[in-house]
């Protein structure tokens, strides 16, 4: 027994760095599959955490209004109390209210001083009857601090509490906060048609409640009820379901790379085994001694590999987050190390590597010794016929999947999971082609390198095509660094793109002024008059609240939505398309969809009315021209011109005001007098707008960027070191061509040059294998598709630079080696 522990421990004495390659391929391994565990554990714990940090302590969230109230809001309140699954309820009333300074109604909130309503609306004042708590932006425009008064229905208020602004969402609104019987008060009269006190019930619930089942309760109850699901919140769902997409496709192809990575890693190590027992075995040596000397190995190299990857997960989720925070300038939240997770993770992780190290070179141990070297030195794949049969199979069967996914899927989940399996079999199919691609390919290189280039290059890519099978683990490693560098780049690229179309859609101009109050009594010609005095050289385009017209067709009539505007100076804008009818006081722009639904093109005319209230019906008021289509018009149905009076009614009043300013910090200097003469108004510039919305995208995904950059690292890690063992195998073949001429220097080159091809040949197959991946998927979601190339050439060159700082070095020294000695080594 002793002297077999002796046998195997010398083993390793004589083979050092092949074990420490060993064991840093099982490290890398294991800290891969160990990294993404948490990732996943941590990832959907961070996004539920935001969830509790958006809405607080509220679990649930009950609404009705006078156009749909409860029959019996007390009976309501005390049913929900008294539910076993209910912790507490907090009421809340939502409003409009006059403030005096703006001269106009504001968003307003009465609230309870609880914690359900403190938590939900970020309030840490007690309010009284005699103090409000009002946001950031109406505080600025009004130049008000916590301690003023402030005039509110006729009555004076002190400011408890200034809340900051929602972030990230463009153009925020104000909000005025009361305590909630104060807030009822404003409209004692008029209670009479307001069928109900209050608006809202925010209900904390027990844990491990069934808030779906809960809330079909209450439902059932109260049928014109709506019931909001906090954890069904489109926003968090939506952040979710990306989170659970990019664990799933990351955690995948995480899987294909390490398992790529042990089998190229390891092929080496079994390489040298095998010839080892092959000896032991002809000088008489029993497959149970083979056995305990593989036991003992096998088992060290995979414990020692598994400690060293969880030091470095740990590490890496202890320390580089804090240290990738700090570089990106982001609030990461700090995780305790998940050991429940952690370690399962890594039994496992140990377990599957184990059977990789033992299982092959065991079975070699029971074959006859000439079989086993026989074996060894097959550099070729078997049954190429076979790996064209499945590689038709695979293809078809991605495309089949594609067109059921697409076309013929009855939900999203079975969507989703057709589109998934589609993009994973199209890989597998890839993967499987890549060796009869790499062949035609250097059968066409080979002649074309000894045309153009020198004897060196000839040489490396001769000496390559041999070992296919080798090179194409090697190449296939490579590729799948890129497939997730290029996976989770357009993935985070995508969402940021679709952060910041929504913001421009927002903001035509590069500044936008918007009015708090919705009834505003502001002059749009005035207001236009005075931002050109104000700000020289710049647009000004008014363009008011929404009316409702009746359109008259053959049926009868049909409501729509429109808006009025300044359509001479939104058309010298280049909002809006030129107009057809130059006479703007009969000007119609209208909507694409609109234009669809009423069958309708530029030249027709359009018969519009109002509805009046005393005779119930439709009065016709103006006839109007479709002057263009166009996706400008916004959220209403039709634009048309302040100048068409029929049409500018109580309800058409200011909204917003787009100034084209070539320096929005001039033009947001030169404006605040502006503010300071309406303080009803907000300026709101685009590059600020955007800069918010950066900000906030890195804050929520940061754990995304954190986790792609060290997965990245860590697989470009595992590929470098299989290069290197790559290399290595072949120290036997450089020693053989230095024995016919090639100098030391020759040797570097054509390391290089092998190295260079397999970056080069894994980079590329892997983007368009990244490229293609990510269009499929992005199917399961619809929309525009951002590919950040940057991204991809900094890993391609880093990747590329890092090579060669480590393989030159190398190179030389393996070129200036004594040749009697190399000659004698182990080589494939």
């Amino acid at each position: 027994m002793k002297s077999l522990n002796q046998l195997a421990f010398r083993l390793f004495r004589e083979n050092k760095f092949l074990v420490f390659t060993s064991v840093m391929s099982i490290a890398i391994a294991v800290s891969l599959v160990m990294t993404m565990a948490l990732f996943a554990v941590n990832a959907k714990q961070t996004l539920q955490d935001d969830l509790r940090k958006m809405y607080g302590d509220m679990d649930l969230a009950l609404v009705y209004s006078d156009e749909n109230p409860v029959e019996n809001e007390q009976e309501l309140l005390q049913m929900i109390s008294d539910h076993p699954s209910t912790v507490a309820v907090s009421q809340a009333l939502v409003t409009q209210t006059y403030v005096a300074p703006l001269g106009g109604e504001v968003y307003t909130l009465g609230i309870e001083n609880d914690p359900i309503a403190k938590s939900r609306y970020k309030t840490s004042a007690d309010l009284t009857e005699e103090t409000v708590v009002i946001t950031e932006n109406l505080a600025a425009s009004l130049k008000l601090s916590v301690g003023d008064q402030i005039e509110i229905e006729q009555d004076s208020f002190e400011i408890a509490e200034i809340l900051k602004n929602a972030q990230g969402t463009g153009i925020a609104p104000d909000m005025v906060i009361f305590a909630l019987e104060r807030a009822k008060l404003f409209h004692e009269e008029e209670l009479s048609y307001f069928k109900n006190e209050t608006t809202a019930l925010m209900v904390k619930t027990a844990e491990e409640t069934d808030l779906i089942a809960m809330a079909n309760e209450f439902k059932k109850i109260q049928p014109d009820l709506r019931v909001d699901i906090i954890e069904e919140d489109e926003t968090a769902k939506s952040n979710l379901n990306s989170l659970t997409l990019f664990i799933v496709i990351l955690s995948i192809l995480i899987l294909i790379v390490t398992a790529i990575m042990v089998i190229s890693n390891f092929d080496l190590f079994i390489y040298k085994n095998k010839n080892q027992f092959a000896i032991m075995r002809a000088l008489g040596a029993k497959t149970s001694q083979l056995a305990k000397i593989i036991r003992i190995q096998s088992t060290m190299i995979t414990v020692a590999g598994a400690l060293l990857g969880l030091a470095i997960a740990y590490a890496a989720d202890q320390f580089l987050q804090s240290i990738f925070g700090s570089w990106f300038s982001v609030s990461l939240t700090q995780e305790s190390f998940a050991w429940e997770v952690a370690i399962p993770v890594l039994a496992v992780a140990s377990l599957v590597i184990q059977l990789f190290l033992y299982i092959p070179v065991l079975k070699s141990s029971k074959i006859l010794p000439l079989t086993i070297l026989q074996e060894n030195e097959e550099l070729d794949f078997k049954n190429n016929g076979m790996r064209k049969v499945a590689l038709k199979i695979l293809w078809i069967s991605s495309l089949v999947s594609l067109l059921f996914g697409v076309i013929l899927a009855v939900d999203e989940s079975a969507r989703a999971m057709l589109i998934l399996l589609s993009g994973f079999l199209l890989l597998a199919g890839l993967f499987l082609a890549l060796p009869m691609w790499l062949i035609s390919l250097l059968d066409a290189l080979i002649p074309t390198s000894g045309k153009f280039f020198s004897r060196n290059v000839l040489i490396a890519l001769q000496n390559l095509k041999p070992q296919v099978k080798k090179n194409s683990f090697v190449i296939l490693s490579i590729s799948v660094v890129m497939i997730i560098a290029v996976f989770g780049s357009v993935m985070l690229s995508t969402i940021e793109h679709n952060n910041t179309d929504y913001i421009n859609e927002q903001f035509s101009t590069s500044v936008v002024i918007t009015s708090r109050i919705h009834q505003s009594e502001i002059d749009p010609v005035k207001l236009s008059e005075e931002v050109r005095n104000q700000v020289h050289g710049v647009q000004v385009a008014s363009v008011s609240t929404f009316g409702g017209g009746e359109l008259f067709v053959e049926e009868g009539t049909m409501s729509f939505d429109y808006t009025l505007g300044d359509l001479k100076a939104l058309e010298s804008m280049k909002i809006v398309p030129e107009l057809a009818e130059k006479n703007l006081a009969e000007a119609a722009i209208v909507s694409p969809a609109f234009a669809e639904k009423h069958d309708l093109k530029v030249g027709d005319s359009l018969s519009i009315g109002i509805y009046s209230d005393e005779k119930q019906q439709a009065e016709y008021v103006a006839t109007m021209v479709v002057s263009a289509v166009s996706d400008a018009v916004g959220n209403g149905e039709v634009l048309f011109d302040w100048q068409a009076k029929a049409l500018n009614t109580s309800s058409t009043n200011f909204n917003k005001a787009y100034v084209n300013a070539v320096d929005e910090s001039v033009a947001m200097s030169s404006l605040e007098t502006l503010t300071s003469m309406y303080p009803e108004l907000i300026v709101n510039t685009h590059a600020a707008a955007l800069e918010e919305a950066s900000n906030m995208f890195l804050q929520r995904w940061a754990i995304f960027i954190l986790v792609l950059i060290i997965l990245v690292v860590s697989v470009m890690a595992g590929v470098l070191n299989t290069l290197l063992n790559n290399i290595l195998a072949k120290r036997k073949e450089f020693a053989v061509l230095r024995t016919i001429g090639v100098r030391p220097m020759g040797i570097v080159k054509i390391i290089v040059t092998q190295i260079s091809f397999y970056l080069l040949i894994g980079l590329v197959f892997g983007a368009l294998c990244g490229l293609v991946f990510s269009l499929i998927v992005s199917l399961i979601d619809s929309g525009r598709v951002a590919i950040d190339f940057p991204l991809m050439l900094g890993v391609a060159a880093s990747m590329w630079v890092v090579s060669l700082f480590i393989f030159i070095p190398i190179g030389w020294v393996m070129g200036n080696k004594k040749i009697s000695m190399e000659i004698l080594s182990d080589n494939k």
